[in-house]
């Protein structure tokens, strides 16, 4: 599966990054499915130039404090990106980050936003997918501080590349 033009990633820190990069790992062995690094999506699949993109992520991270991100419980669903996640906690802060992404980068016109941290991308029926949440327990919660936005190159899954790191950048 393939991510077209470019992406921004809250990458968790910490004991978060190090909990979700070891599942990440151990199911996506267990399972012949895509390895990738931990992260809920901010903002997906922008189609302007790479150039284009860092100018706007950096008007983005100007004047943003950091906040707490919170995890939860594992879901699943029928779509490749979102076979097994975790949701995040839309807090006020991590809502009007989102909003503001989605002005800079004229994204106006996209569904509703679900903050979730991916475990396993793929397509797998219900009962592997209940059965991997009975082994690992549906209460994955986590929290991290949110100081930056990660800028991705998309395309197939192993060939994501990190663009840049953008901290944020209080006057």
């Amino acid at each position: 599966m393939k991510l077209k033009g470019y992406t921004l990633w809250l990458v968790p820190t910490g004991e978060a990054f190090e909990k979700f990069n070891n599942l990440i790992q151990r199911l996506s062995k267990q399972y012949y499915a895509p390895v990738f690094r931990p992260h809920v999506t901010l903002l997906g699949e922008f189609l302007q130039t790479e150039e284009e993109c860092i100018e706007k992520t950096k008007e983005l991270v100007k004047g943003q404090k950091s906040f707490t991100l919170e995890l939860g419980q594992i879901y699943y669903e029928d779509f490749f990106f979102r076979t097994l996640f975790v949701k995040a906690k839309i807090t006020e802060e991590l809502q009007a980050l989102h909003d503001r992404a989605k002005q800079i980068f004229n994204m106006t016109n996209i569904p509703q936003y679900m903050a979730h941290l991916s475990l396993l991308y793929g397509t797998f029926p219900v009962e592997l997918k209940e059965k991997i949440i009975k082994e690992i327990g549906r209460d994955q919660s986590a929290q991290w501080e949110v100081n930056k936005v990660t800028l991705i190159k998309g395309g197939e899954v192993d060939d994501w590349q990190i663009v840049g790191e953008f901290p944020f950048k209080i006057f």
